[in-house]
């Protein structure tokens, strides 16, 4: 349905700390990333118990350095709180279908005569979005090979195309059968969404080969015809989300040029599915209030349950628990404060994909609401 490790790292970064000015006790030397900015509420300003000094002196006892690592690691710990909760609660469904399942560019192969020649390319298959796709996930799963030789030395090359100098991955596939197709699953599947936009290349250097690719004579960029057996059939499930361009890049050149008569010797399995990652990137400021009351809950709680026989008095951590909880006037604590907002919470997306949806959407914005 989502990234929650994106959308978690872009929401954590909506809350930042501010040392007490003139404190001898605060730490001073935040680095930039974790400092509130200018105008923007930090977490002292949710409660003022939550002061740097408290929160160092109920964690666990840690370098400095370390403990800076610990303040990171608390805001994205409550952004991926809040995140879960949104999931669990979301009204809307149909996102996080699955649209594609491991399903094979073509289930055909190339004839043994098809060899073709090694000229020193960089060479495979290029991979990109079809336009209105923000709300589809592609992922590449697994990787298919027709060689002549076995190539224990094989090695996958994928590349994007925001810097096409430094490879995303080389992914080691020793190749151990030969003329016909040989599958092999990707530990960590090529997220095609990790990159938005652009174009990705995945694909193999010819002089790393002993043998030869064999060629597929089929156009990846057309729908096969009904005389072909069934290919048009498995064109048509994927095609809509994916345009599948074979390449090659001669040795030392900047150029790229693309071919319609070959597969250089890959085939790919594809799996698809409902993303909302991008489009709730998009909506970030509509979380950041209940980061921020979330952030503030779990620093009270460390402090009101701290273990530490420290500075830390016991009349700050019974305040920190008094805050937590609904007092006896009938005032809201933070966890009830918490949990209303989460309630509340409404993030507005217009235009999202009638693939992930039931039924096709009505004119206007389109709604996710806690059920309250």
């Amino acid at each position: 349905m989502f990234n929650t490790l994106t959308l978690a790292a872009l929401l954590a970064a909506t809350i930042g700390y501010r040392p007490v000015a003139g404190s001898p006790d605060e730490p001073t030397d935040l680095p930039d990333k974790l400092l509130a900015k200018e105008g923007e509420l930090s977490v002292q300003d949710v409660h003022p118990l939550l002061t740097l000094r408290n929160i160092q002196q109920a964690a666990p006892q840690m370098s400095n350095a370390a403990f800076m690592e610990y303040l990171e690691t608390a805001r994205v710990s409550a952004a991926t709180k809040v995140l879960q909760a949104f999931r669990e609660t979301k009204q809307l469904t149909g996102t996080g279908k699955r649209l594609l399942q491991d399903l094979p560019l073509t289930e055909a192969s190339g004839a043994y005569r098809d060899k073709i020649i090694r000229q020193g390319r960089f060479v495979g298959l290029a991979l990109r979005m079809r336009p209105g796709m923000q709300d589809i996930g592609v992922r590449v799963t697994a990787l298919g090979t027709q060689f002549t030789e076995r190539e224990p030395g094989f090695k996958l090359v994928v590349v994007h195309s925001s810097d096409m100098a430094a490879p995303v991955a080389e992914v080691p596939l020793p190749r151990t059968d030969r003329v016909y197709f040989e599958w092999s699953n990707l530990a960590e599947p090529i997220d095609l969404a990790s990159k938005p936009g652009g174009t990705w290349y995945i694909g193999y250097y010819e002089n790393d080969l002993t043998g030869q690719a064999i060629r597929l004579d089929q156009n990846l960029q057309q729908r096969p015809g009904q005389c072909c057996g069934n290919a048009y059939m498995q064109f048509d499930k994927w095609s809509p989300y994916v345009q599948v361009l074979p390449f090659s890049q001669a040795s030392g050149a900047d150029e790229i040029a693309f071919q319609s008569n070959t597969n250089w010797g890959l085939n790919l399995r594809l799996e698809a599915s409902c993303d909302l990652t991008q489009r709730l990137a998009g909506q970030v400021p509509s979380f950041a209030a209940a980061v921020r009351q979330q952030l503030a809950v779990d620093l009270l709680n460390l402090i009101a349950y701290s273990t530490r026989d420290n500075g830390l008095t016991d009349k700050t951590k019974a305040l920190a628990l008094m805050e937590l909880n609904n007092r006896t006037d009938g005032q809201p604590g933070l966890l009830t404060q918490l949990s209303r907002t989460l309630k509340a919470l409404d993030v507005d997306i217009s235009g999202v994909s009638a693939t992930c949806l039931p039924c096709a959407p009505k004119p206007g914005a389109i709604k996710f609401k806690s059920i309250g």
